[in-house]
């Protein structure tokens, strides 16, 4: 009989989560700020690009305070940049870009102030490059090279910290920014005093459904 109660309560918890769930859709702009420190000088770079995202809110506690939550998603992303330069009538260009999938998964508080309900978030991050590639092009002849080649020592992998704030609409649109921070050192060389860190700040809205 105990088992019966515990599979009904265990059904009753399911479907009350269920009902306070909400799957959203999101696009914005992003910044990916490259850090590379090599004995005590430091070297950064910025790209610039979108997101798409899927998120699954889960709300879990409402009392008279505030809602207490969760937000899983999965993020798609790319950043880039190009410079060109003409001297002594050669043209050579430059460019890099990179696509990341993110799983963020962050605990997130809510306060509903009726008009428009603010939102405060952070947890952790699992990144995954997909593609990085750097392009060299003087006059007609073009290098195209991949950082994640086979004698590549920059990691795909990282692990970031998610902070971020955000407002609600309606209960159905929503915008917010904030800034992912990476932990790891994606330097995977022989070098003791490189490291080479990643972090991203970004601004979007999107919908609930």
């Amino acid at each position: 009989m105990k088992k019966v109660y515990l599979i009904i309560a265990a059904a009753v918890m399911f479907f009350a989560v269920e009902a306070n769930a909400q799957i959203g859709v999101g696009v914005g702009y992003n910044m990916l700020n490259n850090v590379q420190k090599a004995l005590d000088e430091d070297e950064s770079g910025a790209l610039n690009g979108f997101y798409v995202e899927a998120t699954y809110d889960i709300n879990f506690l409402e009392r008279s305070w505030g809602e207490l939550g969760l937000q899983p998603g999965l993020r798609f992303s790319y950043a880039g940049d190009h410079e060109s330069e003409e001297a002594l009538g050669v043209k050579a260009k430059a460019s890099e870009n990179e696509t990341y999938l993110d799983i963020p998964v962050l605990v997130k508080y809510s306060y509903d102030l009726d008009a428009v309900k603010l939102s405060a978030f952070a947890g952790p991050v699992l990144s995954c490059g997909l593609s990085s590639v750097a392009k060299v092009s003087v006059d007609d002849n073009t290098t195209k090279a991949s950082n994640y080649g086979d004698e590549s020592v920059y990691g795909r992998f990282d692990v970031k910290l998610g902070l971020g704030i955000g407002a609600a609409f309606m209960d159905k649109f929503n915008a917010k920014l904030g800034y992912n921070v990476g932990l790891l050192n994606r330097y995977t060389g022989n070098l003791d005093d490189l490291t080479f860190r990643t972090g991203v700040f970004y601004v979007g809205v999107g919908i609930n459904f």
